[in-house]
């Protein structure tokens, strides 16, 4: 429970302080609403012509994007920390961070909120209800939930290879835009090799196949696969950071995090 308070607490206050500049968060979050609208009217007009992909109509793109970014604008606003983890560890940053009995990988994620996430969640609504999912409102909130989890761990993965080769700041970042382009496609147009990336080295599908097929025809089977596979990558990442740690040089920066 000490945790919990500590990280409640904590994205208190990051999400204070991102939010702080009023007029810069609302211009911000109405140009994320306008552009990741514009990318779901370009699948509409792609609709018009051609009335399915592998099975998938209009109402199952919107679902899908509706999912996809209410889980990406979640995990910017709770832990958005992780974006910058490689820079924090090759500067030699995570002193201050280790100087206090708390859990370190939750204090780095859950140090800064990004506010751009907040115009994510806010198009998550009105996709709702322009593609009237409201009675999938809440397997739309299980996959928004678990897609946070995905995102969060491949950034964790991403980041944390840092420990092991040093400067992949850049590489890290271009992966992690890449699970979020390919989250904002049907995964079942690839096949073969590819389809099986989507769902490992690159899980798109996790983050947004499995949601919408969940909510297309519900069954437990399917929400124990989603459930199951977005908490055992997260885990995953968790050992996977806390392995890595070990390879970590101190910047001798001995402060004190308020």
């Amino acid at each position: 429970m000490k945790t919990v308070r500590f990280f409640l607490s904590l994205l208190r206050t990051s999400i204070r302080a991102s939010i702080s500049l009023r007029g810069a968060f609302l211009i911000e979050s109405a140009l994320m609403i306008a552009n990741n609208l514009i990318f779901v009217l370009m699948w509409w007009i792609f609709f018009r012509q051609f009335h399915s992909i592998s099975g998938w109509t209009i109402t199952d793109l919107i679902a899908l994007n509706a999912v996809c970014l209410g889980a990406y604008g979640l995990r910017q606003i709770c832990f958005g920390g992780v974006k910058q983890l490689s820079r924090i560890i090759l500067n030699g940053g995570l002193d201050p961070f280790m100087t206090q009995p708390k859990n370190l990988l939750l204090h780095l994620a859950g140090s800064t909120s990004l506010s751009k996430g907040w115009g994510s969640l806010m198009t998550t609504l009105i996709l709702v209800f322009l593609g009237n999912l409201t009675s999938s409102l809440p397997l739309i909130g299980i996959g928004i939930l678990s897609g946070c989890l995905v995102f969060t761990a491949t950034a964790i993965l991403a980041h944390s290879m840092a420990f092991w080769f040093g400067s992949i700041e850049s590489v890290s970042k271009n992966y992690c835009d890449s699970v979020y382009l390919f989250s904002l496609y049907p995964t079942n147009i690839y096949s073969g090799v590819l389809q099986l990336v989507m769902f490992t080295l690159i899980p798109a599908g996790i983050i947004g196949y499995l949601p919408v097929e969940l909510i297309r025809a519900f069954t437990w089977v399917k929400l124990a696969i989603l459930l199951g596979s977005s908490l055992a990558l997260f885990i995953f990442s968790w050992f996977v950071f806390h392995l890595s740690l070990k390879q970590y040089e101190s910047g001798n920066q001995f402060g004190i995090r308020l």
